[in-house]
């Protein structure tokens, strides 16, 4: 029996611009014009005889009939590259764009590049900072650094950094500040919240003070900004023990107490499930698991 198919070029230009957002966006991908993409995707409108995008001034939006088949096609053309490139023993190659907090991208990933570049040479890495969306539809983004472990919807997400809290202040701070000695003296002083995760009344619930947590206090959109303000000597953050090791070491934060919370995942791998089997994701996915595999082994060893 014949197959069914559309031309592949108009599938190939379809799917860049719903994944991409914008036919300019695909059709720099593509090494084509703008108005090859937009012709290509008018092909298939009418060999499927119905809309996929709702066009405007300067984007373009996928309709449902759009986002249904953007869900089927994505995954059959990463099956179809990841087996042209098995097949001729082609490395994984092109742009991989990631988005992540600037703490996380300076203070983790940028030290590692090295590391990845060498891995993965033929792999471009394109890292925006931010606050890491938690919709995928309609972004140019490959994967995201997903702040905990909370399910989204037609996401992959794989955790793969946690962590105790503990508080912290700068160095000058606590000699300015010797009563901070007693937990119960915490209440005198400016707590930092983190608007993503407050954990403070979990802490004090630790060293057996449920009713000490104090109200209010500056609030932060996440806690990698409360230890900012923390290191700046503007009060005591909540922070994540993994996370400043080295600034404990160096003697720019100090942690008041020996108690800590229970331990919580800071940081998941997040990638929407139609992609899946995209091989540029799972290189990267394979590389961070092992750079977290090694760290683990050489705290141990230390």
């Amino acid at each position: 029996m014949k197959r069914k198919l559309p031309p592949f070029p108009a599938l190939r230009a379809f799917e860049a611009a719903a994944r991409l957002g914008s036919f300019k966006s695909a059709s720099q991908e593509l090494c084509v014009t703008p108005s090859a993409i937009s012709h290509q995707v008018s092909l298939l409108e009418t060999y499927l005889d119905r809309p996929l995008f709702k066009r405007g001034a300067q984007t373009v939006v996928l309709t449902a009939d759009g986002q249904q088949y953007l869900d089927r096609v994505s995954p059959v053309l990463d099956e179809l590259e990841a087996s042209t490139r098995e097949i001729t023993g082609e490395t994984t190659q092109g742009q991989l764009r990631l988005k992540m907090t600037e703490w996380f991208a300076k203070r983790w990933l940028i030290p590692r590049l090295p590391s990845f570049m060498q891995a993965c040479p033929n792999i471009e890495i394109k890292i925006e900072t931010g606050l890491p969306p938690t919709n995928f539809r309609g972004g140019n983004l490959d994967a995201v650094i997903h702040w905990g472990d909370e399910p989204v919807e037609g996401a992959v997400i794989e955790p793969f950094f946690s962590s105790t809290r503990t508080p912290v202040c700068s160095a000058t701070y606590l000699a300015a500040h010797p009563e901070l000695r007693d937990p119960q003296n915490l209440t005198s002083h400016v707590l930092f919240r983190d608007e993503t995760s407050d954990g403070w009344q979990e802490w004090f619930d630790t060293v057996g003070l449920p009713n000490l947590c104090p109200d209010g206090g500056p609030e932060f959109s996440h806690c990698e900004l409360s230890t900012n303000a923390a290191l700046a000597g503007a009060g005591i953050a909540l922070s994540y023990r993994e996370l400043i090791d080295d600034l404990i070491e160096e003697g720019q934060l100090k942690q008041i107490f020996d108690v800590c919370s229970p331990v919580r995942t800071i940081y998941s791998l997040a990638y929407e499930k139609r992609r899946a089997k995209n091989s540029k994701i799972l290189a990267f996915r394979d590389w961070l698991f092992s750079q977290i595999l090694q760290d683990s082994g050489e705290k141990r060893a230390a």
